[in-house]
């Protein structure tokens, strides 16, 4: 039979193990504080660095702005609308609304003249036709689709250029809707 109990008066410990883990955590310990002092440091500079930055920064919002004659800035402004103006002008649909006159325009009809006003919104036409009846119904289809509104026919005049080549010229005023 074999006993396990200690009859010695001391408890005896190993005290190279406990030296060793004792160092190992005050390595780590003393290599974690280099980590934080440095971050520290990283960061309380970066602060400084941002907080001089804020007050160049608020400087020169309080300072006066430089006063423009008012000559130059109305030619400024004009300038501005100038430019506008065409932007407005570039970035209208064309093909879209090309697309929607054609949906309208019915067989026998041909047109020769589209001409856009864009001070009175409105869009004037001029064209051929087999006959009248063709005309009546584009004056329909234009008046039935919601691309356009206000459709009236100016003027008409049968034509005969040679005795195959007849039909009726016409002339026609609408205004478009805004795409």
């Amino acid at each position: 039979m074999r006993f396990t109990i200690n009859l010695a008066t001391r408890t005896i410990l190993d005290q190279r193990r406990i030296d060793r883990a004792c160092l190992v955590a005050v390595v780590v310990l003393a290599f974690l504080l280099a980590a934080n002092i440095l971050l520290f440091s990283w960061n309380f500079g970066k602060l400084r660095r941002l907080d001089a930055e804020t007050s160049e920064m608020k400087k020169q919002l309080t300072r006066p702005l430089p006063k423009i004659p008012e000559k130059e800035q109305n030619l400024i402004v004009a300038d501005i609308t100038f430019y506008n103006e065409i932007i407005k002008r570039k970035t209208y649909g064309w093909l879209g609304f090309l697309e929607k006159l054609e949906a309208a325009t019915p067989n026998g009809i041909s047109l020769t003249l589209l001409s856009p006003n864009k001070e009175k919104g409105s869009l004037s036409l001029e064209g051929w036709a087999r006959n009248f009846k063709a005309i009546e119904e584009y004056l329909t289809l234009l008046e039935d689709s919601e691309n356009f509104y206000d459709v009236l026919l100016l003027s008409h005049e049968k034509e005969e250029l040679w005795e195959q080549a007849k039909g009726v010229r016409f002339s026609l005023s609408c205004r478009v809707r805004e795409q």
